[in-house]
């Protein structure tokens, strides 16, 4: 061979060598590449393959009232998910699907459509929060590419029952209103994470928990269940009967400023918020701003006293009615003379409260406004909440003065006036007023607990005196239909005129009483407002019996002893009047859960502090429930009340000795009462007899 093919072979070879090295050496860094430095790229897509990561919802935290009663809990549901690419056979899997969750027509034919979308193939929801016993229907179907994913659902076991505090969960779980949304980051959990793998024919296995989820922190609220059923039922009766457009009422605890109940008409079901109207939403006690008209006399009489500028025995002067202040004329609702300090606020006089106002003058009337906390908000502890509208003195017109000084020309929010008053009740603080007493976490330990916040307004001898005042309302003025029974009350009526269209109406009108009891250690202080009630329209009429009944029984509820140096209605033994109003004219009947419809006839239950350890039961028959319960007190056991009228029948019976705390149940009858406490009477001696041939028997 030559030289020249030689040399060309000998290329060649090389050519050849060179080339596949770089083809190596471009494997090689490929490799390096994919191995290396794209290892978790393709790592990822791996598992994205043949591992699946799915979230374990998180409980949501329960809300309790102040006796650890849940008034809001999460229950775990099913939500119906189709990934519409692996199902072989979409239009059967449809029709079954269709059946068991009982779509009509129109719905399984949506059903079709929207699994043969081409958009739809990898993931879609059929239906939330199913029925149990449709889910088994559903995993009994065996359809690959149907399956189950489990969540969270709020459940409100009282429905109604304090709705515009609790609020509602929205569909994203997510709160919607209330304290719900107030808390909803202390509330919510944190979800858990767990993943499985899947073979070619995605069946799962190795089944392994990443991340386990965290219960969210639980509320404990100073609600009391049963003091919200009271304000509930009696605040609905109330603005029914008035053919009221709305209403509020809050109960406070006079020293903390703790709220035992709140509640507006209308009401919601929470369960079922989305079938109402947005509007019943909202919470008007903190929401809405209103004239308050006469309660806001109070604040004016007490920065007056305060101030040196009169005294509780002081004659003032009211014109016979009339006062003038620029180029206007107030007048009251009658031609009052000379009037003390307390006959002012007893009898409503705007002539009077305008004196004061005027006494005080612009900047010290703003002053005291802004003092009692008018024109900022209260810091409660619910969402939505706004400061009214209190405008500075500066920007006050010339009648402005006489105006506000009896709550005209000034925006308060039912919450802010309520805290005013209650300076008055518990001695002169102004306390924050709130809802949450603590958060505890998923093992009842405290998160973070109420602080007590109080600012003093006034000294106790101011407050004193125009709580005196206060009694006098009730006793002898506008404010006698708000009197209770047993115990010594003091409130203010108010009667103000709503604003229509810049004018003052002639027919929408706000009535509204504030008071507290009993005296003189007041331990609850209660606000009701009814928004433009037809017929009477005046805060002592339409507002003060609503008060009274509220108080009543939240009196009761609390073991409040009645004064005994007060009269109270007598109910002879066997003598009764069946047809007399009892103590409780309306039983407070036990909270039922969600779902259940109210059983007929009343019935309520009542809870007493033990106070020794075996009592006598004494013999019930013949009395009213009022002389009942008072006696169920003493001796600290609990009264089971059922029906309404005179005492026929009690179980245990008469001279059982039993420990306290025990439960007795007493029927009461209107009708028919003596015969049944007859049939009662032969029921006993039955029960005696028999105890006594037991007796003889024994060994």
């Amino acid at each position: 061979m030559s030289e020249t093919g030689k040399g060309f072979k000998t290329t060649r070879i090389a050519a050849v060598i060179l080339g596949i090295t770089l083809w190596s050496l471009l494997i090689i860094i490929r490799l390096i590449q994919l191995q290396i430095f794209q290892q978790e790229t393709f790592a990822g897509l791996a598992t994205q393959r043949q591992q699946i990561t799915r979230s374990i919802f998180a409980p949501r935290g329960v809300i309790y009232d102040s006796h650890m009663d849940e008034l809001a809990s999460s229950v775990s549901v099913s939500t119906v998910v189709a990934e519409p690419r692996r199902i072989e056979d979409i239009p059967s899997a449809a029709r079954n699907l269709a059946t068991i969750l009982e779509m009509d027509s129109r719905q399984s034919h949506e059903l079709l459509t929207r699994m043969t979308d081409p958009a739809r193939k990898t993931f879609m929801v059929i239906q939330r929060r199913i029925d149990p016993q449709a889910g088994e229907q559903i995993e009994a179907l065996g359809i690959d590419g149907i399956y189950l994913v489990e969540e969270s659902m709020r459940v409100y076991p009282n429905r109604e029952l304090a709705c515009h505090v609790l609020g509602f969960v929205n569909m994203d779980g997510d709160g919607g209103e209330g304290l719900e949304l107030q808390y909803d980051r202390d509330l919510k959990g944190q979800e858990g994470v767990f993943s499985f793998d899947v073979d070619a024919r995605r069946r799962s296995f190795r089944l392994k928990v990443d991340k386990p989820p965290v219960q969210g922190h639980s509320l404990v609220l100073s609600i009391d269940k049963s003091i919200q059923y009271i304000t509930d039922r009696e605040l609905t009766a109330g603005a029914e009967k008035a053919r009221a457009r709305a209403g509020t009422a809050i109960v406070m605890e006079s020293d903390t400023g703790r709220i035992l109940a709140l509640s507006n008409y209308p009401q919601y079901n929470c369960n079922l918020y989305n079938q109402c109207k947005p509007d019943h939403w909202r919470n008007r006690a903190v929401a809405d701003a209103f004239e308050p008209g006469s309660t806001f006399k109070v604040v004016v009489a007490a920065a007056a006293l305060e101030a040196g500028l009169t005294r509780p025995d002081e004659l003032i002067d009211c014109q016979m009615g009339s006062i003038t202040i620029g180029r206007h004329v107030f007048r009251d609702h009658k031609a009052y003379d000379l009037l003390t300090f307390s006959q002012v606020l007893e009898f409503s006089s705007n002539v009077g409260a305008a004196k004061l106002g005027l006494r005080l003058g612009e900047q010290g009337l703003y002053e005291a406004l802004r003092n009692f906390g008018f024109g900022s908000k209260t810091k409660i502890d619910l969402p939505g909440e706004i400061v009214g509208l209190v405008r500075h003195w500066r920007d006050w017109s010339g009648l402005s003065i006489g105006a506000i000084s009896f709550g005209q020309e000034i925006g308060v929010t039912s919450v802010q006036i309520l805290t005013a008053i209650n300076a008055i009740a518990n001695g002169g603080y102004r306390v924050q007023p709130t809802v949450v007493d603590c958060i505890i976490d998923e093992n009842g330990d405290a998160v973070r607990v109420r602080s007590q916040e109080r600012v003093r307004l006034m000294s106790p001898k101011t407050a004193q005196a125009v709580a005196e005042a206060f009694e006098g309302v009730v006793v002898r003025g506008t404010g006698k239909r708000a009197a209770l029974e047993g115990y010594r009350a003091a409130g203010k009526t108010g009667t103000a005129q709503k604003i229509i269209n810049g004018r003052y109406s002639n027919s929408k009108y706000v009535a509204s009483f504030i008071g507290f009891a009993p005296l003189p250690r007041p331990r609850i202080t209660v606000l009701v407002q009814i928004d433009e009630p037809r017929g009477s329209h005046y805060g002592g009429e339409v507002a003060g019996p609503i008060f009274r009944n509220i108080a009543q029984e939240v009196l009761l509820q609390l073991r409040v002893a009645p004064d005994k140096n007060l009269p109270m209605p007598s109910f002879t033994p066997l003598l009764a009047d069946a047809d007399s109003e009892d103590y409780l004219p309306n039983p407070v009947q036990p909270i039922r859960s969600a779902g259940k419809e109210p059983k007929t006839g009343t019935r309520e239950i009542i809870t007493m502090q033990p106070g020794r350890e075996t009592v006598t039961l004494p013999d019930f028959r013949g009395m009213g429930k009022r002389t009942v319960l008072a006696r169920c007190i003493d001796l600290g056991i609990r009264l089971q009340a059922n029906g309404a009228g005179v005492a026929v029948y009690q179980s245990p019976m008469p001279g059982t000795e039993v420990r306290t705390g025990t439960t007795c149940s007493v029927t009461f009858a209107k009708s028919n009462w003596r015969s049944q406490l007859a049939a009662a009477e032969a029921h006993y001696a039955a029960q005696r007899a028999d105890a006594e041939r037991s007796g003889n028997d024994r060994p």
